[in-house]
């Protein structure tokens, strides 16, 4: 079986990593200088949506590559896209055999991290074929695939990050609190975070303080360009950017 991943970015070389043991695995992503496309079995598209100037996310890569793949042809989309995104691809190719699945891999350790993955969230078409891929991939009759539809799966996605994005402004606060009045933090976060409903990840105070790199500040704005159009209010989420844009080095 021939899968094509589109996207040679962390996420593409991480489902090449898991992928290319048990399949054949041809990369399409022009840019870097893969340009074949070899009648795939499947496509993953993990190609990057960076946002538009208003903020809200660019599907154009997403599109592109469907446009180029036979509509019989199952597609997984990987790549964060926004709802209002999702549904112009919908309306743009109507035929095409669709999934998503949304995807949380940490950059630095982005193959880590999906070799040790045994569940998936996944909705939209051809579900059958691809949980049965993954469960050849990862050689585990255990692995599993939770279901929904695509439009819940893209808010998850979307708010998962955007508290996850909070929780870092906060505990920024907690930080500027714990400086003004001469109380060491570490201790203050290590004991606030022994509560298993909060945990300690994303409490590290680092020396460009808030929320950066590459998927925080893009899905955020993302998300606060969605609420926008249906006149919704994402105030705590506002002002955690208003907050981070202040404070970010």
């Amino acid at each position: 079986m021939n899968i094509m991943i589109a996207g040679y970015g962390f996420v593409g070389r991480a489902h090449e990593a898991v992928l290319k043991d048990k399949f054949t695995v041809n990369i399409y992503d022009p840019p870097l200088g893969y340009t074949d496309i070899v009648a795939p079995s499947g496509v993953i598209i993990c190609v990057s949506t960076p946002p538009h100037v208003d903020g809200s996310c660019n599907v154009n890569n997403v599109a592109d590559v469907i446009s180029r793949i036979a509509e019989e042809v199952p597609i997984l989309i990987k790549s964060t896209i926004s709802l209002e995104g999702w549904r112009a691809i919908r309306e743009l190719f109507p035929n095409h055999q669709l999934a998503f699945s949304p995807e949380f891999l940490r950059a630095a350790t982005a193959v880590e991290d999906f070799m040790n993955t045994r569940e998936m969230w996944i909705g939209g078409d051809s579900i059958g074929f691809w949980h049965a891929l993954f469960r050849v991939a990862f050689d585990d009759a255990t692995f599993t695939t939770h279901h929904a539809n695509i439009e819940e799966l893209i808010l998850a996605k979307y708010f998962r990050n955007s508290f996850l994005a909070t929780k870092v402004a906060f505990f920024n606060q907690v930080y500027d609190l714990c400086e003004q009045l001469d109380v060491n933090y570490n201790s203050v976060a290590k004991i606030i975070s022994a509560d298993n409903r909060i945990g300690a990840s994303h409490t590290q105070i680092t020396e460009e303080r808030g929320f950066g790199g590459h998927c925080f500040p893009k899905d955020v704005q993302a998300i606060l360009r969605t609420a926008e159009k249906t006149k919704t209010s994402l105030s705590i989420l506002d002002e955690a950017v208003v907050y981070n844009n202040r404070i970010r080095r």
